[in-house]
């Protein structure tokens, strides 16, 4: 894959609505601290930092980093940080948004327990989270080699039930296209939860 070409076309993407939806939602008492899980080129971060968020985003790839810190340069150090890490290496500080678009799927199933754990220790109460996961129907997910942790209603209302409450979750099934332009059939969850 070219990482250049697929990070160029996601920042001409729109806004996904939950991410919209879970700062419209959330109360002026808590600090205005985000966390954007596999940033990709930073669109997500960057619509947060110009709405007077402190945002922490990490990605994998070097790449992601350095098309967000160009893209982000006037705010880096002081409402934009920065960092290179898989989801299980990150330090997740406190933080009242978190946000995983299209990323939280990539997490290895042998750590997203642990990742999970940690998200939800560094989300204050009454914080929200919003996010992909991916369905058994997608065509990824008959790709075992692709290591991607997949989820069906029952695991996800699991997932939720001892620390979430679930203000949306969405699911979709159909036909589409990668930004890469390559068919697939895309199965996601789109969710929008509240920390209890």
């Amino acid at each position: 894959m070219n990482h250049g070409t697929y990070y160029e076309r996601s920042k001409q993407l729109d806004l996904y609505p939950h991410l919209r939806e879970s700062v419209e939602r959330l109360t002026g008492e808590l600090p205005r601290t985000a966390i954007d899980m596999g940033c990709g080129a930073g669109r997500n971060a960057l619509f947060l930092v110009e709405r007077g968020y402190r945002v922490h985003a990490f990605d994998h790839h070097p790449l992601a980093i350095e098309r967000l810190q160009e893209a982000g340069k006037a705010h880096l150090g002081s409402s934009l940080f920065t960092s290179q890490a898989r989801f299980d290496e990150f330090e997740y500080p406190p933080a009242s948004l978190i946000t995983a678009c299209m990323s939280l799927f990539f997490c290895h199933p042998d750590v997203f327990t642990t990742v999970w754990h940690r998200l939800t220790q560094s989300l204050s109460s009454g914080g929200m989270f919003c996010g992909h996961f991916m369905g058994p129907d997608d065509t990824w997910a008959q790709d075992e080699s692709r290591h991607l942790t997949i989820h069906t209603p029952a695991t996800l209302s699991t997932l939720f039930a001892d620390d979430y409450h679930v203000i949306t979750l969405q699911e979709q099934s159909r036909a589409g296209m990668t930004l890469m332009g390559k068919n697939k059939h895309w199965h996601t969850y789109s969710a929008i939860l509240q920390k209890r």
